[in-house]
């Protein structure tokens, strides 16, 4: 496993890449990230272009939830849609809790990184990694999902002794393997309503896993609350999830 300084206009973010993820408790540890954080997950892909307002405000709400907690945030570290805001938020906000981007290293690029590109499924172009997150952890895979088990394995890693929570905003199948893998762990899921795709098809879902939770978007107070109970006692076993109703959903 390798670990190199990624130089940004500015500042350099530490970032390494393992190559098992039985050396993942290394590369924390490289990382110099303590195994004691309430953690959130964030998921998702592009913002709907109809809620990018409410939407923005809610990774906002996110990231102040997480400041106040003193969580860190794992999300996928490229500049794009929700990965890419919550790290502009984090920096314009000036807040300091680790946001860990978690990647495969193919599909990616950064100032002075490779240039060889391999046929990508999307087209002949990498993604840039999101310039203000605190860390790096870039992970073997040629296609986006692979770096899913790699998430919920951090963040089960990072959250010892306390609690963790899956935020899903918008999403696609990407973000329904993440969802399956966070189930499987026991770790709650939060989906954000009325952001399109997979949120909102949980939403349409009569009946859910008693693990997924489904709240609107724009109820930001709920959102922190959700987040809060979630995070909020260091015993894992007690996690009472909050299923809400459609009807709920419908009338917020």
């Amino acid at each position: 496993m390798r670990t190199q300084r990624i130089y940004f206009p500015g500042h350099q973010t530490l970032c390494v890449f393992p190559s098992e993820r039985s050396d993942l408790a290394q590369a924390v540890s490289e990382l110099g990230l303590r195994s004691h954080y309430p953690v959130i997950v964030l998921i998702g892909g592009e913002m709907n272009e109809k809620q990018a307002v409410v939407t923005r405000q809610a990774v906002e709400i996110i990231s102040s939830t997480a400041e106040d907690m003193h969580a860190a945030v794992i999300c996928g570290g490229t500049d794009m849609g929700i990965m890419a805001e919550i790290g502009q938020i984090r920096s314009r906000k000036g807040y300091k809790f680790p946001l860990v981007g978690i990647t495969p290293e193919e599909l990616v690029t950064w100032p002075g990184g490779p240039r060889s590109i391999k046929f990508l499924w999307w087209g002949q172009k990498r993604w840039q990694l999101e310039s203000h997150y605190s860390h790096f952890i870039l992970v073997p895979g040629s296609q986006f999902g692979d770096e899913s088990p790699w998430i919920v394995d951090t963040a089960t890693l990072l959250s010892k002794d306390h609690r963790s929570v899956t935020i899903l905003i918008n999403g696609g199948e990407v973000s329904r393997k993440d969802i399956e893998l966070s189930l499987e762990k026991g770790r709650p899921v939060i989906a954000l309503s009325r952001t399109g795709r997979l949120a909102d098809e949980l939403a349409r879902q009569p009946e859910r896993d008693r693990l997924i939770s489904v709240i609107p978007v724009n109820a930001e107070q709920r959102i922190v609350e959700a987040i809060q109970a979630a995070l909020s006692t260091t015993k894992k076993s007690s996690v009472t999830p909050l299923i809400l109703h459609e009807k709920i959903i419908s009338a917020s």
